[in-house]
């Protein structure tokens, strides 16, 4: 057996290396793509992708990372757009405002700033990786608030008929959504939104957090809030996306949808009461109590990495090792140092997520465990990896029952009169991006991406 877990220790130490060592000069010299001028190396779309799996808690195969690397070299490419247009427009973003921002990061995820490099350090992530996100997202922010927000003229007269239609709709559904959008500006475009937008679903069928998704590649404006687009009634969004939020169950994810302007995957979080309905409710599954509101769940992942083309035998051997290894966990408190002193077993903090930004394989594995508990090990593959797997719940239980508690809010003028108005902003904002790539001089010269795109 220790033979085994040796080799377990190894393939996982490859597992979480995610890429081959190259010589860190050598990388960073060769270009990935010339924007303007300005060149984007393959360091730092190395980087990036590295930092996107870490987010993800998980390798993948080489064709998945070679689909990757296109969304994430897209990605590299409007934060070059980005800045050079805020740097045109004399626009600065300060050390301590990436500081501020990360700081906030750290916040939301029940963390600190110190932890949040040490995370990435540990997984060869250097920080300048997020800082560079951070002061591109903050540049854009800038340079969106001072040329298009004094644009943006939302009349008394148009929240007086959005009310009244809002009102209108107190009857009908609304459900609490959040998307991911793959804008095409051209007819060019369709095949490379499509193979992007496929991408990101596969991503989310093998765990990534939805909003981790939605941050990193959405196109839309709500990308920085994880792809939040709130509730949302019909006429709020595209009637391909509502068309689909009509067949869907709360805490599921969509299929992508293609719209006017590019291809959504909605996630439905929940599902509001219409005004004077009844309370509507799905039972909950035996033994389980009534009433339970959807909600959130915090999860570390314990991996451990497998040689590849193991016998029966051997699966065998691993799962017993795997059954002991669950009956000394106790809990998430001191999870990590407990697993350092294991060969071949990491553990993976994931953040709170809803239900909704869980795989449906996951959903089924942490179905009924309480706080502090275990569940069974379980095989997966990621790529060309075998893993064995256990998830620990922390926190609160997990949520899979669903009731729609709340009914029906008329929102007040001023939030509609801001919504509007974000609403205006957003669709300004994407056609300033789709300008900026239209006139830019763009190089590929990434092989991966190239190879991806000529397929």
């Amino acid at each position: 057996m220790k033979s085994v877990l040796k080799f377990a220790a190894a393939a996982l130490a490859a597992t979480l290396a995610f890429f081959a060592p190259q010589a860190a000069a050598e990388s960073i010299q060769r270009a990935a793509a010339v924007v303007n001028g300005t060149v984007i190396s393959t360091y730092d779309l190395d980087q990036r992708v590295r930092m996107i799996l870490s987010t993800s808690g998980g390798a993948q195969g080489a064709a998945a990372q070679q689909r990757l690397r296109e969304q994430v070299l897209r990605t590299l490419i409007d934060e070059i757009l980005q800045l050079l247009e805020a740097q045109k427009a004399e626009l600065t973003v300060t050390e301590q405002e990436v500081d501020e921002a990360i700081d906030r990061i750290a916040k939301q995820n029940n963390t600190s700033r110190e932890a949040i490099v040490k995370s990435l350090a540990a997984n060869g992530i250097g920080e300048e990786t997020l800082r560079v996100q951070i002061r591109a997202e903050l540049a854009w922010s800038k340079l969106i608030e001072e040329r298009l927000a004094p644009r943006v003229n939302i009349s008394e007269e148009e929240i007086d008929q959005e009310m009244r239609r809002i009102e209108a709709g107190a009857s009908k559904p609304q459900f609490l959504v959040s998307e991911i959008f793959i804008a095409i500006d051209s007819p060019a475009d369709e095949a490379r939104a499509r193979r992007n937008i496929e991408q990101i679903h596969q991503q989310l069928n093998s765990g990534t957090p939805f909003t981790a998704l939605a941050e990193q590649f959405s196109e839309s404006a709500t990308a920085s809030r994880g792809g939040d687009l709130g509730w949302v009634q019909d006429g709020d969004v595209p009637a391909e996306v509502w068309a689909a939020l009509q067949a869907m169950r709360p805490m599921t994810i969509s299929q992508p949808v293609r719209a006017a302007g590019g291809y959504y995957i909605i996630a439905m979080r929940d599902k509001m009461r219409p005004a004077g309905s009844a309370e509507e409710a799905r039972p909950a599954p035996p033994g389980r109590p009534p009433g339970v509101p959807a909600g959130s769940v915090k999860l570390k992942r314990v991996v451990i990495g497998l040689p590849p083309n193991m016998s029966k035998a051997d699966e065998q051997r691993v799962l017993q090792a795997a059954a002991g290894l669950r009956e000394q966990i106790k809990g998430c408190q001191g999870l990590e140092q407990f697993a350092g002193q294991l060969q071949g077993v990491a553990v993976v903090d994931l953040p709170v997520l809803p239900m909704s930004d869980l795989a449906p394989e996951v959903r089924q594995v942490i179905q009924g465990l309480n706080p502090s508990d275990v569940s069974p090990p379980y095989f997966s593959k990621e790529g060309d990896m075998n893993l064995m797997n256990m998830l620990v719940v922390c926190g609160d239980r997990p949520r899979v029952d669903y009731v729609a508690t709340r009914a029906f809010e008329m929102p007040t003028r001023e939030e509609v009169g801001n919504r509007m108005f974000n609403q205006e902003l957003t669709v300004m904002a994407r056609r300033y991006m789709r300008d900026l790539r239209r006139d830019a001089s763009i190089e590929i010269r990434d092989a991966a991406v190239l190879n991806t795109v000529s397929n």
